[in-house]
């Protein structure tokens, strides 16, 4: 009885199963009805399952593969390189060609670095803390003072005044002269010609005014020719220059800021030029480097000459990074950063005396930035880490 029992339960079980799944069925055939009825009354089209063409995609595809396997074959070629000097002659033909970017730069560097070229290429880790200003004179040896810093201009400004009246008084004198001596030997093998002695005499006297006239009109020309008089005649002004630069580009190097071009002839552009940042909102860990990069030029001077002449241009540029930089600093904590700076800028640069010095030279000779990159790891030996 109780077999027959369990035989009867599970047909019935069975059956019940069925007819649920028939149930079910039609329960899904009437939604799908009733959803196409309805999408025709309100004039929709009904959803429908179909797989994407494959040339929608091909081209993307096709496309990244090819930018991942140039990537990887560039990254192969720089850790292929044997030397230093290898990485160095594929980083001068990538910065003579059109790709020259900071994501490449930076990727070249690592690249170079992580197969053990390159050691001083972002090797300087930025650890900002708050330093007074008594703390700044003992740790750069009272190189750096208040008096280093011309915050106002007053030091451009006296050298462009001192080049300018020396000019001005040279011209006179010169007129001069001119006025005086040559109306009385008319027979000087050079200036053979009443026309010729009057031109002569006329221009070098009109010299003064047009000096003058110069200043008045295209200040920004007299400028230019003053500061490049002054570097033609100045041995130190032209030294001065190359180890404020070379200040900016060993301390950039250092901590990890990749050079885009240098300029160290140009008498207005002498300067070291980095890639600009695409944020208008500065990091406070980015702005520790850029005030470390840009005290460095007025430092190196300190280091070379024990004063600096310079570095208006610089802070001006600064306190646009300091005014972009969030959170918010005010007036004190940007003084501290600045200090810091000074700080860190020195320490690099005093730690690395002979692959600045090696730098310099490559700077005066107008070397790549290829080449300046391998006089400074060149000297890494003999400098303290």
């Amino acid at each position: 009885m109780q077999h027959a029992h369990r035989g009867t339960q599970g047909a019935g079980g069975a059956g019940a199963r069925k007819l649920a799944r028939i149930f079910l069925l039609l329960l899904l055939v009437d939604i799908s009805f009733g959803f196409r009825f309805h999408a025709a009354k309100l004039g929709l089209q009904p959803p429908r399952c179909r797989c994407l063409p494959i040339r929608r995609i091909a081209p993307r595809t096709c496309k990244t593969r090819l930018e991942m396997q140039a990537v990887t074959d560039e990254r192969a070629e720089f850790e292929g390189a044997r030397t230093m000097e290898e990485g160095m002659k594929m980083l001068g033909k990538l910065e003579k060609s059109e790709s020259w970017s900071k994501d490449d730069v930076v990727r070249t560097l690592d690249s170079l670095k992580a197969g053990a070229h390159l050691s001083m290429w972002d090797s300087v880790p930025s650890l900002y803390r708050r330093v007074s200003v008594g703390e700044v004179r003992l740790l750069t040896r009272g190189l750096v003072k208040e008096g280093t810093f011309d915050l106002s201009g007053n030091n451009d400004l006296e050298i462009l005044n001192v080049s300018f009246y020396t000019t001005l008084l040279s011209s006179m004198l010169l007129s001069t002269l001119a006025a005086c001596f040559i109306p009385e030997y008319p027979n000087l093998p050079f200036l053979q010609g009443d026309l010729l002695r009057y031109v002569v005499t006329f221009s070098l006297g009109s010299l003064p005014f047009a000096f003058l006239g110069m200043g008045l009109s295209v200040p920004g020309l007299l400028q230019l020719a003053l500061i490049q008089i002054r570097r033609t005649v100045s041995a130190e002004y032209r030294e001065r220059l190359l180890w404020h630069e070379a200040g900016h580009f060993l301390v950039g190097y250092c901590l990890g800021l990749p050079i885009a071009a240098y300029s160290a002839d140009d008498p207005i552009l002498n300067a070291v030029q980095f890639f600009d940042s695409e944020e208008e909102a500065i990091s406070h860990e980015f702005l520790d480097i850029l005030c470390a990069v840009s005290t460095a030029g007025v430092v190196a001077e300190a280091i070379r000459f024990g004063d600096a002449i310079g570095g208006y241009a610089d802070f001006s540029q600064l306190q646009s990074f300091l005014n972009r930089a969030r959170p918010r600093l005010n007036d004190k904590e940007q003084q501290e950063r600045v200090r810091w700076g000074c700080v860190a800028a020195f320490t690099i640069l005093k730690n690395r005396e002979q692959s600045l010095e090696a730098l310099i030279k490559a700077m005066s000779a107008k070397s790549s930035i290829s080449q300046c990159i391998l006089a400074i790891e060149s000297h890494k030996s003999q400098d303290r880490k």
